[in-house]
């Protein structure tokens, strides 16, 4: 094990890893402890760490240095005991037992700093230029290329560029301006932007102005080039801009969820999704909640030939029959008092796509309303005379066991056959435990993005729980952990163990489980997807997984099972 020392700013903390010997603590900038605070001096104190023991002496602080209340005197040294509080001036700090693999990065973050400036003003100059430049032709300009090959446009293109140059470049700024004096394409920033450190490289043609703010002189020269060739790009969209033709629509668009599988099965089902898009059959995708499949919609409406018009989602199981037939069919006004007339999803579809998400909850009556709309292609309002056309194109999803429903009659065989001309099993998440890391490193990156925070990464630690974990409630819990843990992530951190939640610390490491506990977690998975997949009605859950009902739920108390999961 490995110590640490928390800081404790208010509601904000500060963790600092401890290494073996000497650790200098202090507000001056050449403190491996750097604690930025009024109370605290320059030169605060020392902390020594010899193997299992931690020590700490002050080194003639102003506000002092107290242990329990009591003032060290100046050069005394004391032990420092796991869970010791400090006071550090008016500062706060306990000494913690940290895991060393919660001290290591499983994934890191870009920070997006600047580089720092050399005393030298031409040192390195050539070099930082060389691999900048590299790093620009490798991972920014074929997606700007294939911009320019789409002919997106004149603002798509500048969006793209000027994204490209902030990402890659040691700036400060970027901004991208009509050259006509008609607006700002693009604009983006660092806080720490100082006028006074700032050296520019510009780029100008006669569509647009292009200006990035850099640390250094030397950097303004040697990335001048990559700021002209994005200029150079950005007049080239604005020479190609996009032909409307209707017998010559643009080429389909491959726009695979961020972030990438890889998984093979998971990557074939995209591959066929992608063959099927291109035609217009319908389609049923089946998975466990929370599995990605209105991802999968998405990507499906987004990939065909009616990409340009409305993508429509409805969730069938969140309303009563009566509700959910006057959001699918419309309504005319004075069917009911109060209620005016309007639309209903599809017609709001017409033209495009319109997702039926749980399915499988739909009441019979409402599934042949549904069936006879498909047939002719028209719908007609409650309470409506005149038809209203329905050219949709139904990609439908559900968790439920469709081949038990058809079997027990609660599902119309003549819809399932009209609405399931492709049919795709979404597997769960414990099935694509691979992705795990990229999937959480890409929610708890736009996480901490929407509060404008950087963060180091994931820890090794914290990752091998989250691999480890069964995710009852697959991709969207995960997504939610991320959303909650970067809520207690402070500048510069990472993402340790300590930050999730105590149903994911809990799960112990494949490796330390013996054989009972291995079958036991097999069998919890199996239980815990069987009840998913039938909207946790335990009989249903029973019979799919051929148990019996008393057996099914003596398990479930054993196995600690709760509805609620």
């Amino acid at each position: 094990m490995s110590f640490r020392l928390i800081v404790e700013y208010g509601d904000r903390k500060q963790r600092f890893p401890l290494v073996e010997g000497l650790n200098q603590l202090g507000s001056s900038p050449s403190c491996a402890l750097r604690v930025i605070h009024p109370s605290v001096s320059r030169r605060h104190a020392l902390i020594l760490v010899q193997g299992d023991q931690v020590e700490i002496e002050d080194q003639g602080s102003r506000n002092g240095t107290r242990i329990a209340g009591r003032r060290l005197e100046v050069g005394e040294s004391v032990p420092l005991a796991v869970g010791d509080r400090l006071a550090l001036g008016g500062v706060s700090a306990t000494l913690e037992e940290v895991s060393e693999k919660d001290l290591q990065a499983a994934v890191k973050f870009p920070t997006r700093t600047p580089d720092p400036v050399s005393p030298d003003p031409d040192a390195g100059a050539a070099t930082a230029s060389v691999g900048t430049a590299r790093v620009f032709a490798l991972q920014q300009l074929p997606g700007l290329l294939t911009h320019l090959t789409r002919r997106s446009g004149v603002l798509a293109m500048a969006q793209a560029v000027g994204a490209a140059l902030f990402e890659t470049l040691p700036c400060l700024a970027v901004d991208v301006v009509a050259a006509d004096g008609e607006g700002i394409l693009f604009s983006a920033r660092h806080d720490e932007i100082e006028p006074d450190m700032v050296h520019r490289a510009v780029a100008t043609n006669d569509r647009v102005v292009v200006t990035a703010a850099l640390v250094h002189p030397s950097h303004a020269r040697s990335y001048a080039p990559l700021v002209e060739t994005g200029a150079l790009l950005i007049q080239l969209a604005g020479d190609s801009e996009p032909m409307s033709s209707p017998l010559s629509p643009p080429e389909a668009p491959n726009p695979l969820p961020e972030p990438p599988t890889v998984v093979p099965d998971v990557r074939r089902i995209y591959a066929d999704a992608h063959r099927v898009s291109q035609g217009d059959v319908s389609v049923l995708i089946r998975g466990a909640s929370g599995t990605g499949k209105e991802v999968l919609a998405r990507y499906l409406h987004a990939a065909s030939p009616r990409r340009q018009q409305p993508f429509v989602a409805l969730n069938c199981a969140a309303l009563p029959r009566d509700l959910l037939e006057s959001e699918l069919f419309g309504i005319e006004q004075g069917v009911a008092t109060g209620v005016a007339s309007r639309p209903g999803k599809f017609e709001m579809a017409s033209g495009g796509t319109l997702f039926l998400d749980e399915i499988g909850d739909m009441a019979l009556e409402t599934q042949a309303r549904i069936l006879r709309v498909l047939q002719e292609g028209e719908v007609y309002r409650l309470g409506g005379q005149e038809p209203r056309i329905a050219d949709v194109r139904v990609v439908a999803a559900s968790h439920r066991d469709i081949d038990a429903m058809l079997q027990d009659g609660t599902f119309r065989s003549d819809l399932y056959h009209r609405i399931a001309d492709w049919t795709v099993l979404i597997p769960s998440l414990v099935e694509r435990r691979a992705d795990i890391p990229n999937l959480a490193a890409f929610f708890l990156a736009r996480e901490v993005e929407r509060r404008g925070l950087r963060i180091a990464g994931i820890s090794k630690g914290a990752m091998e729980l989250l691999e480890t974990y069964d995710w009852p409630g697959n991709i969207r819990q995960l997504e939610r952990e991320m959303a909650r843990s970067a809520l207690f992530l402070e500048k510069g951190e990472l993402l340790e163990s300590a930050h999730l939640q105590e149903a994911i610390r809990s799960t112990k490491p494949q490796e330390s489980l013996s054989l009972k506990d291995r079958l036991e977690q097999v069998e919890r998975r199996e239980i815990r997807q069987a009840l998913s997949q039938n909207g946790w009605n335990v009989s249903a859950a029973a019979r799919d997984l051929k148990m019996g009902l008393s057996t099914l739920y003596r398990r479930m108390r054993e196995l600690g099972i709760e509805q609620e999961d």
